[in-house]
C-alpha cells in the first residue's frame, strides 16, 4: 500500500502544479504568527508580514511627501523622532551658562589656575604593574595626542609614592591605564596637586593599526579640543578635567582635533584630522587611537583608595533604575 500524502497548505511554501504561492497576504487584525506551530510556515508568514509592513510604511511615506509638496510653505513642521536622548529625564544639576553660582565655583575650583592661564599642562602617563604590549602602545599613542606628555614605566611603585614625585617635578596631571588579561580596561585621571581624581572604565580600545582608512600619523601640532554634551555639574567637572590636559592655544595649521563626546554617560574619544575639499565641503580622517570611557567615581583630592572622600560614585542598582536617566 502506498502511504497517504499530505495536501499542500496554501501559504506554507509548497509548490503545486508549478504555481508559486501568492507573494502578498492580507492578515486579519487578530492574527498572531506565533500561534503557527509549523516552523517553516511560521517563518514564511513572518517574512510576508514584514514585507507587508514595509510596503505600508513606504506608501504612507510617499503619501505624506506628496501632501507636503502640495502644501509648500504651509506644510506643518516635520515631527521630531523620539529617542532616549531627547526623552531624557530632567536633571536638577543641569548647568545654566548664566548662573552666577556656577561661574563662582568655576572661578575658585582646582582647574581655575589652568583656565586663568597661570599654569601650562604637563602630563605623566603610566600603566599598571607589568603592562603588556597593547597597553604600552596605547600609552605611547596617547602621548602623541596630548602635547607635553611623558610616558614612564610604573616599576612597582604605589600611586601614593608616584604622586609626590609628580608634584615635585611640576606635573599637572597623572594618567594611569590599567589592564586585565592583556586588554586595557580602566583609566585613572588625577589632577595635581589638589585633585580631583576620576576613575573610568575603558572599553572598545582601537589602536592606530586597527582602524580602517586611517590617515597618516599625527604631527606635533597642538590639537583643537571638542567637549560635547557635558551638561550637568558633574559632567561640567569632567569636561573641565579633560580640557586641562591640552594647551590653550591650538595650532590650527595642523588641522587636528581631539573629541570627547558624551552620549548616555558614555564618553567617546576620537582623534581626527580635517581636510578642506572646497569652500563648503570638509573631509575628516581618523588618526587614532579611539576608546570609550564610563565614569565610575570622582574623588576629592589626589588618589587615595583608603581614606579618600568621594564626590560621586556610580551605584548601578540605585542609579540605573531608568534608561532615560543620565548623570553627565
Amino acid at each position: 500500500m502506498e502511504e497517504p500524502q499530505e495536501d499542500a497548505v496554501p501559504g506554507d511554501g509548497a509548490i503545486e502544479g508549478g504555481v508559486q504561492p501568492p507573494k502578498a497576504t492580507a492578515f486579519p487584525p487578530g492574527f498572531s504568527i506565533s500561534e503557527i506551530k509549523n516552523k517553516q510556515r511560521r517563518h514564511l508568514m513572518f517574512t510576508r508580514w514584514k514585507q507587508q509592513q514595509r510596503k505600508e510604511k513606504l506608501a504612507a511615506k510617499k503619501k505624506l511627501k506628496k501632501e507636503r509638496e502640495a502644501l509648500g510653505d504651509k506644510a506643518p513642521p516635520k515631527p521630531v523622532p523620539k529617542t532616549i536622548d531627547n526623552q531624557r529625564v530632567y536633571d536638577e544639576t543641569t548647568v545654566d551658562p548664566n548662573d552666577e553660582e556656577v561661574a563662582y565655583d568655576e572661578a575658585t575650583d582646582e582647574f581655575a589656575p589652568y583656565f586663568n592661564r597661570e599654569t601650562s599642562p604637563k602630563i605623566l602617563i603610566t600603566t599598571s604593574d607589568r603592562p603588556h604590549g597593547r597597553t604600552v602602545r596605547l600609552c605611547h599613542q596617547l602621548s602623541t595626542v596630548i602635547p607635553n606628555s611623558h610616558v614612564y614605566y610604573r616599576r612597582g611603585l604605589a600611586l601614593k609614592k608616584i604622586i609626590p614625585q609628580c608634584i615635585s617635578r611640576d606635573f599637572t596631571d597623572l594618567i594611569v591605564i590599567h589592564e586585565d588579561r592583556k586588554i586595557p580596561n580602566g583609566l585613572i585621571l588625577s589632577h595635581l596637586p589638589n585633585g580631583p581624581t576620576a576613575h573610568f572604565k575603558m572599553s572598545s580600545v582601537r589602536l592606530r593599526k586597527e582602524i580602517k582608512r586611517r590617515g597618516k600619523d599625527p604631527t606635533e601640532h597642538v590639537p583643537e579640543i571638542i567637549l560635547n554634551n557635558f551638561t550637568t555639574r558633574l559632567g561640567h567637572s569632567i569636561g573641565r578635567m579633560f580640557a586641562s590636559l591640552f594647551p590653550h592655544n591650538p595650532q590650527f595649521i595642523g588641522r587636528q582635533v581631539a573629541t570627547f563626546h558624551n552620549q548616555r554617560d558614555y564618553i567617546f574619544f576620537r582623534f581626527h584630522r580635517y581636510i578642506f575639499k572646497s569652500e563648503k565641503k570638509v573631509g575628516i580622517q581618523e588618526l587614532g587611537p579611539r576608546f570609550t570611557l564610563k565614569l565610575r567615581s570622582l574623588q576629592k583630592g589626589t588618589f587615595d583608595s583608603k581614606y579618600g572622600e568621594y564626590e560621586w560614585v556610580h551605584k548601578p542598582r540605585e542609579m540605573d533604575t531608568s534608561r532615560r536617566k543620565f548623570h553627565l
